[in-house]
């Protein structure tokens, strides 16, 4: 069903429609194939759609900018109303560390995994030393959630695992981050065996 315009020359637009009827990741397959039925009709394609509490995120693989407007307004009556839409594969403005680390803590509390993880990751190629494994733990975190996101309950739960053993040795804050707090609340998801979305806590 999903390959229709996967070839080159593609436009991919990241979608986010508010989560009306509170669905849920167990949902995913019936979301896909709304959206995708959808916006069919106008040549268009979706991929990657991930659901949080607040949000049912797609990809929408366009071959002409012409359309976008006739899909999203479709999206929207099918799904709920647009809450963003970002154009993908273009590259995006450079910002600096510190910027970057807030920007991917914020996303992260807003459920936005995919982006935080983005973010953090620009972060993360310019450190180095105890700090670039404090980032890889919680960008690990981000992508165990964008999992969860997807219904992958037991990739998502391994990656968490990993996430965790990233912060073995680091207790305190970075970036306001209680990094003990959050080892903790991990910690709780492991040990439950269920994955969840959760914040980044400030101090």
């Amino acid at each position: 069903m999903l390959v229709s315009i996967t070839r080159g020359g593609i436009m991919r637009f990241l979608v986010r429609l508010a989560n009306q009827k509170a669905a849920s990741s167990a949902d995913r397959k019936q979301l896909t194939k709304i959206a995708y039925d959808a916006v069919r009709p106008f040549g268009a394609d979706v991929g990657n759609l991930r659901v949080s509490s607040r949000a049912v995120e797609l990809d929408l693989l366009l071959e002409a900018e012409t359309v976008l407007q006739p899909s999203l307004k479709v999206l929207e009556d099918k799904m709920g109303p647009i809450l963003t839409l970002r154009k993908l594969d273009i590259a995006s403005p450079p910002i600096d560390k510190a910027e970057a680390i807030r920007l991917g803590f914020d996303l992260f509390n807003e459920e936005r995994y995919w982006e935080s993880h983005e973010a953090l990751e620009s972060a993360w190629r310019v450190s180095d030393g105890p700090e670039k494994a404090v980032l890889q733990g919680i960008i690990l975190l981000a992508a165990a959630l964008v999992h969860w996101q997807k219904n992958e309950r037991e990739v998502s739960i391994s990656v968490m695992r990993r996430g965790l053993e990233k912060f073995t040795d680091h207790s305190g804050d970075y970036f306001g981050v209680d990094i003990m707090a959050l080892k903790s609340k991990v910690k709780d998801i492991l040990s439950a065996d269920q994955p969840e979305f959760f914040r980044i806590e400030s101090k």
